[in-house]
């Protein structure tokens, strides 16, 4: 049976917002530091060829094209005592921790064949780990409350818990390193404790956040795609979601602003150090400034949302962040106070994308309900995160690709060329793909008012619902005959003279 849109109509309380913030704190610190720091240390500290690297952390990813969405329909359909998403983090929150250290200790003196096995197994297995505990965390806040607006002040929360560990991840992690005897120590403490201090951070999410309990013993709506057996109900949900044209349009642009603001990450190191002449004491002090300016600009950015729609706001944030970004293809040796502003420009713009797109998945999660009669929260996250993690893989790997081509030796002064390709990969190519997200989103239908109608008509759509569910599982008929359209959203017309609104795109 489907529970009514409005199942969460009072505000969420402090608490709950603050303690669903604290799990992002753990999850993002680990994020961080793989974004940033990952790629380096295997290439200076475990001296494996960045293109063994690039290779071995995309065999991950290859099977992320299956986790993602997998795991996504099995917690659409998980139904226990400890809710439907919260279980995964009770049970999620120990495997974390030890999946997470071991990504950071590399044995040294390892063959690349070794080094290749040796890291395509550990990061596999934390991208395993990974999916299940943040898929079903950040599925957790689709269902905590319905409301336009609540959902962009539980984002802000969760938002700026994200930036509290994308800080400690990104800052603490290379102080961490310095401070140990030597480098590759270094970072297998660093990880430990990051694998630590995230496995707790999840389980304080699991204690003291609680779902809706419409959301977490309710049956799944009995509709014939929902009654068939394995990856025929797989395939139904996951096509069911991708007939989501907003959901589409937005995690598109989301990837590509992904895919752009990983390049920064991945490359930032290599740039502050080779290009800009500065020493690896530099790097803490750069990213400090850069979240401390996408921490301000959280504040601004949720007031903007309020009054503005998401995704124009999402677009002046990037506007913001690729006119810094083609700043810095300029910047030469020991121009550490241009680069500081210019990374206070980014950071402005970055503020955007800590925030809306996260407030805007929901949204096109009441969309999807609204189009197929079903509510399916995991799918639609588990191919967010895909796309997200295919996105930081992929600039992981261009980032290797980029070193290795161009002649990059570590530990060295580096050749025009390979300066070239790290500047390239630093400014340039990251605000192109900003640049490609703009008309996705300038063509994004979800507004304000529309949103409304799409509460009213599944409010209004749920009682009906509720009489019919006994029929609907004894006859199973299409889903369209029993779909909502959406007022952007173009019919098909069928062979009868009837009109196909499920799958309209």
């Amino acid at each position: 049976m489907t529970a009514p849109i409005n199942m969460q109509p009072a505000p969420l309380s402090l608490g709950t917002k603050l303690g669903y913030a604290v799990g992002n704190v753990g999850l993002q610190m680990l994020i961080a530091a793989m974004s940033f720091l990952l790629m380096i240390f295997y290439t200076d500290v475990a001296l494996v060829p960045p293109a063994v690297a690039g290779a071995a952390l995309l065999v991950g990813k290859v099977w992320d094209t299956i986790n993602d969405p997998l795991f996504g329909w099995l917690t659409d359909r998980t139904r226990s005592r400890h809710g439907r998403h919260r279980v995964y983090l009770i049970y999620g929150a120990l495997p974390l921790v030890v999946v997470a250290a071991a990504v950071w200790m590399v044995p040294p003196g390892l063959s690349p064949w070794a080094a290749f096995v040796w890291i395509a197994v550990t990061y596999t297995l934390f991208d395993t780990v990974m999916t299940l505990v943040q898929l079903p965390y950040q599925a957790m806040a689709a269902n905590m409350t319905q409301d336009y607006d609540e959902r962009t002040s539980l984002t802000a929360f969760a938002s700026m818990g994200a930036l509290l560990g994308f800080f400690a991840g990104s800052v603490f992690m290379p102080l961490l390193v310095r401070a140990a005897p030597d480098a590759r120590t270094g970072y297998a403490l660093a990880g430990a404790c990051f694998g630590l201090a995230a496995g707790v951070a999840v389980a304080v999410v699991a204690w003291r956040v609680r779902e809706p309990a419409a959301t977490s013993h309710a049956p799944a709506t009995p509709t014939t795609e929902a009654a068939a057996p394995g990856w025929a109900s797989v395939r139904s949900t996951l096509l069911a979601t991708l007939h989501n044209r907003p959901f589409v349009m937005l995690v598109s642009a989301a990837g590509l602003v992904r895919l752009g603001l990983t390049l920064v990450q991945a490359s930032l190191a290599y740039f502050v150090i080779y290009q800009l002449q500065g020493d690896k004491g530099d790097l803490p002090r750069f990213m400090g400034i850069l979240l401390a300016v996408v921490g301000i600009s959280l504040f601004v950015w949720k007031r903007v949302v309020d009054r503005w729609e998401k995704n124009l706001a999402y677009i002046l944030g990037l506007v913001f962040c690729c006119a810094g970004l083609v700043a810095l293809y300029w910047v030469g040796p020991g121009q550490q106070a241009l680069v500081t502003g210019i990374l206070v420009v980014v950071g402005i713009g970055m503020g955007a994308h800590w925030i809306v797109p996260f407030a805007m998945v929901p949204d096109t999660i009441d969309h999807g309900h609204m189009q197929a009669g079903e509510r399916q929260t995991g799918m639609y996250y588990g191919l967010y995160g895909l796309v997200d993690k295919l996105a930081r893989t992929l600039a992981t790997v261009l980032v290797a690709g980029m070193l290795e081509l161009t002649g990059y030796v570590p530990n060295v002064a580096q050749s025009a060329q390979a300066l070239q390709g790290i500047t390239a990969m630093t400014g340039l190519l990251p605000a192109l793909c900003l640049v490609l997200a703009i008309p996705l989103l300038m063509a994004y239908p979800i507004t304000r008012a529309r949103h409304a109608d799409l509460v009213r008509s599944v409010g209004a759509a749920a009682p009906a619902e509720t009489a019919s569910a006994a029929a609907v599982a004894a006859t199973p008929v299409r889903q369209s005959e029993h779909a909502i359209r959406p007022a952007w959203e173009p019919s098909r017309t069928l062979p009868g003279g009837g009109h196909d609104f499920a799958h309209s795109r």
